[in-house]
């Protein structure tokens, strides 16, 4: 990377390297560095390894301070979730750092600045060099804002992300019935139906209602549940 890239980088990302060869280090691909008479170049996979401990250790405090109430296997799930292949290559095009990454002719040309594992695993490379680079308040901060910024998109994401259990367990945690789920009414012929949904808390002073809908009940009482964890934000 040369100085302009270099500078292009950081105004992208936020990320405020001192160390540019470490930066150079956390974007070069292994296809880059074992090609031709790179045998000198160092690939990003040590970096990487490091910057998986630092990614958990900086999600873990975020969910930590923000569900104070949530339970270990809780915090467990949802960092899973957060932290997922899907959702690390998805915040790593965010930032643009695809076409930062050092890949090889033949890499590149397969769409390798686009794949789902070379984009995860440079946001993490990246993630170890600026933890080495500038420490743990900056890379904290610097995760912190991303995640804040991304994080329902993130959710959205993750089709295996249940809501209605999530809805279930914040209505166990207020002490308060279980939600009730039912359907206010069908749409369309049987081969096309939509599912119109209602899903009923019974909080205080005045229960919560939300609808959904989709193409089955399972689907629209999840986008109810959905809609009721945007109003309560647990």
């Amino acid at each position: 990377m040369d100085v302009a890239s270099i500078q292009q980088f950081k105004e992208q990302t936020g990320m405020q390297f001192t160390n540019s060869e470490l930066l150079q280090t956390a974007l070069t691909h292994s296809s880059y560095a074992r090609g031709g008479r790179r045998k000198s170049v160092m690939d990003n996979e040590r970096l990487e390894f490091f910057g998986d401990a630092v990614l958990k250790l900086v999600v873990s405090d975020y969910l930590y301070q923000k569900f104070p109430s949530y339970s270990e296997g809780e915090l467990t799930k949802l960092r899973a979730q957060l932290i997922s292949d899907k959702n690390l290559a998805y915040l790593a095009d965010k930032l643009g750092v695809g076409r930062f990454i050092r890949l090889s002719s033949g890499e590149k040309s397969m769409g390798g600045d686009k794949r789902l594992s070379n984009l995860a695993n440079a946001l993490e490379a990246l993630l170890g060099a600026y933890f080495l680079d500038a420490g743990w308040d900056a890379v904290q901060h610097f995760f912190k804002e991303i995640l804040t910024r991304f994080e329902s998109e993130l959710r959205t994401l993750d089709h295996s992300y249940d809501y209605k259990t999530t809805l279930q367990e914040w209505a166990q945690r207020q002490r308060i019935a279980l939600p009730r789920y039912m359907v206010d009414r069908e749409v369309g012929p049987d081969h096309n139906k939509v599912f119109h949904v209602r899903v009923v808390l019974d909080t205080r002073p005045t229960p919560l209602e939300s609808h959904g809908e989709g193409r089955s009940k399972k689907d629209a009482e999840q986008q109810a549940a959905k809609n009721a964890l945007s109003l309560i934000d647990p």
